[in-house]
């Protein structure tokens, strides 16, 4: 993180990313990828500077949603109208108390309104999901306040079926949100998600969103395009939780050739890659299968991803490249092998295997490093509120740049230690 004094064009993004790694030495063939959001200037800067380029999934998402909740007027005036309900209370303290009294006398939970943002999709979800868990609170304190006006009934069903449609996303945005989420989780979902969108009982549970729906269909094909996006497909291809199961036969075929193609290139640096185990792309190497609710998802929803998965399963049964080289072996044993569950850590597994693979785990480490989601390097703008408050204010932006750097790593450094010593 650095002070950025000039404007935000994609020609001086460009200088500041290579007086970035110049600044730590990053040759540019040590970066595979880097992933941004959609803004035209980002794009134009990523492309300028030299680099692989990537979009972030939760961005696409978002402008994805945005666009199709533009579609339905319907939605737009039921959003507003909850909206200015849920400002009401925000802005009230008394009003927020006379909800509580309410909350208990109806021995509903004791839960305040949510206020959405207007860059967060998922913000707008979770303002329509707590105000129809309040319905009957809000609805009771409404009638004693003629100023406020309570929502038809026409726009609270409305409001039901947007949260019923929209729950898987807002599922998949928590997922994707995690620190060890990385790039070959987006095919297999966008491809989950376009399965669920298509399903006959998703369409009877939203009979009054039916071109939401189809808008949300268009968008994501229109923005998860991957024939092109190489990286994503090879990603997708060395996840052992998804391999070729959510690729098309062409687009596997694809990956497992630019895994062949980079073979020469990457066999240059086997000596210094092979000398620091600690390359492995295992950030924050957590259980996946915790039990979190964040990974509870929609049965109808997860139904599609196994579909799917099970749909396309190819057992790699074609014997041509067997024998013409120790990587396309390999590659045939890795594909031949069980797919892991969708809530396995990849990462574990290819540490447990990296020697049943030692050619293909090389691409793995390198292909899985690649993040998912901006939400891990976007934690810094919090860290750096932290240090820039008001006590604080004029503070070099030299130096504020180096206690970011401290208050981020030295915490690292800390549980390596302490890791070591026990």
């Amino acid at each position: 993180m650095k002070p950025f004094h000039s404007s935000h064009s994609g020609t001086n993004i460009a200088k500041e990313l290579n007086a970035i790694t110049e600044i730590w030495k990053i040759p540019k063939s040590k970066i595979h990828l880097l992933v941004h959001d959609s803004g035209a200037n980002m794009i134009k800067g990523v492309r300028d500077a030299g680099y692989d380029s990537g979009r972030y999934f939760i961005h696409s998402l978002q402008r994805a949603i945005d666009e199709s909740l533009q579609s339905q007027p319907e939605v737009l005036q039921m959003v507003a109208a909850a909206r200015r309900i849920v400002t009401h209370f925000n802005h009230s303290g008394l009003a927020e108390q006379k909800l509580e009294s309410i909350q208990q006398e109806l021995n509903l939970p004791n839960h305040q309104l949510v206020q959405d943002v207007s860059t967060r999709w998922n913000s707008t979800y979770y303002l329509m999901e707590r105000l129809l868990e309040l319905k009957r609170a809000v609805s009771l304190y409404i009638t004693d306040h003629e100023t406020l006006n309570n929502q038809t009934y026409a726009q609270w069903e409305l409001m039901e079926q947007c949260i019923k449609l929209l729950k898987p996303f807002e599922e998949i945005t928590n997922i994707t949100s995690s620190g060890i989420s990385c790039i070959s989780e987006v095919i297999p979902r966008a491809v989950t998600l376009l399965k669920y969108l298509g399903k006959a009982e998703t369409a009877e549970r939203v009979p009054n969103l039916v071109t939401m729906r189809s808008s949300l269909q268009a968008e994501l094909e229109k923005r998860f395009n991957f024939d092109e996006k190489n990286k994503y497909l090879v990603a997708t291809f060395l996840d052992p939780r998804f391999k070729t199961s959510f690729l098309v036969l062409v687009q596997a075929e694809r990956a497992r050739q630019k895994i062949l193609l980079e073979a020469v290139k990457l066999s240059c640096n086997d000596e210094s890659s092979s000398t620091d185990d600690d390359s492995s792309p295992r950030r924050k190497r957590r259980n996946l299968n915790e039990n979190d609710k964040s990974f509870e998802i929609h049965d109808s929803f997860w139904n599609c991803f196994e579909e799917v998965a099970k749909d396309n399963m190819r057992n790699s049964n074609d014997e041509e490249n067997v024998g013409k080289n120790t990587l396309a072996n390999e590659m045939d044993f890795y594909l031949k092998s069980n797919r892991l569950d969708r809530k396995a850590d990849p990462y574990k597994w290819w540490s447990a295997n990296e020697k049943q693979y030692p050619n293909l785990s090389k691409f793995a480490k390198v292909y899985l490093s690649s993040p998912g989601s901006s939400v891990y390097s976007e934690r810094l703008f919090s860290e750096a509120g932290i240090i820039y408050d008001e006590k604080r204010n004029r503070l070099l932006p030299s130096n504020a740049e180096k206690l970011v750097f401290i208050h981020h790593n030295l915490p690292l450094i800390y549980f390596t230690y302490k890791s070591t010593v026990v």
